[in-house]
């Protein structure tokens, strides 16, 4: 079991897993929130268009108050579909709330003998910071089941996730408005959800920052948690050997009735002591469009002083 001998799975080399193909069997389970069939109904109509065969997981929707069933049952579908050596791709039906309480239940030694890539983001973070800092294997944040619906008129980030699936390259260009200094930054994204990766601070699961650009997103937070929480990252020395930071959509951030005295800005420049390249406003996350990344493969970003070009793949 992975909780009970983490550096086991230790490699030198990350773990790039195959890409899909025309006739390639996926599952779509739910470790976390629960999800009911019309809110995937167009997903499957999707994923069965492009020549997917769907296997759900048996607990898919079931429901134990905000759960997606129990913790055993939410485990036993992500368990069989890692083991499933005919399952090629993993959908994470939704993200809210339960990854956490199950990442320490999975063996994950069938996985390793044979991977398969994970999709999904917010709670599911916490199975891409297990899968990219203690597997060492790639994954995709990326639109989930459930968020298929609202995409569909947007179409780029479906049309991204299916290229990035099939092993195509894409580069995604975005203007240099904050004037940032030409550069080229080379690193392992890693990242997520900031609050989950905040969770798990001082956990064998903790994400590794050397030689690596984190991205980072958020939703529903108050300001000065989020400050609170990057200030963890600086007083527990996250942002050292970082080569830059990628800023995902930051989505309905509260204030209190007095504002927070600094903006988001203002607290990156002064926890990474302005000495780390930020880019700002990368369209992924809680917002529509969600481009999709590859975590835990080398990313490339080439900063000049009119774009951004960023290679997630």
């Amino acid at each position: 079991m992975l909780n009970s001998a983490p550096q086991r799975y230790k490699k030198l080399i990350m773990t790039i897993p195959s890409f899909l193909k025309t006739g390639d069997h996926v599952a779509i389970i739910a470790p976390s929130g629960f999800v009911l069939y019309e809110q995937i109904a167009n997903a499957i109509e999707v994923l069965t268009s492009w020549g997917l065969k769907i296997q759900s997981g048996k607990n898919l929707y079931s429901k134990h108050f905000s759960f997606a069933g129990s913790d055993e049952q939410r485990k036993s579908d992500f368990q069989e579909a890692i083991d499933n050596p005919k399952i090629k791709a993993i959908f994470c039906a939704r993200g809210g709330y339960g990854a956490l309480r199950i990442i320490d239940k999975i063996n994950w030694t069938k996985f390793i003998e044979s991977p398969k890539w994970i999709i999904g983001y917010s709670d599911i973070t916490v199975l891409h910071s297990c899968l990219n800092n203690v597997l060492e294997v790639a994954s995709i944040h990326g639109p989930m089941p459930m968020n298929f619906e609202k995409l569909k008129n947007e179409q780029n980030s479906l049309l991204y996730l299916k290229q990035l699936l099939w092993g195509e390259k894409i580069t995604y260009k975005m203007p240099n408005l904050y004037k940032i200094k030409p550069s080229v930054i080379e690193g392992v994204l890693k990242g997520g959800n900031l609050s989950l990766l905040y969770s798990l601070r001082g956990t064998d699961y903790d994400f590794k920052t050397k030689n690596s650009i984190l991205f980072i997103e958020e939703i529903g937070e108050y300001m000065y948690h989020i400050d609170r929480m990057l200030q963890n990252f600086k007083l527990g020395n996250k942002f050292n050997g970082l080569k830059g930071i990628v800023l995902g959509d930051f989505t309905e951030i509260k204030e209190n009735d007095n504002a927070f005295a600094f903006s988001l800005k203002e607290i990156l420049i002064e926890v990474t002591k302005g000495e780390i390249p930020i880019i700002y406003n990368f369209p992924a996350g809680h917002t529509v469009p969600n481009y999709p990344i590859i975590l835990g493969q080398k990313a490339k970003i080439i900063i000049d002083n009119n774009d951004i070009l960023f290679e997630p793949s």
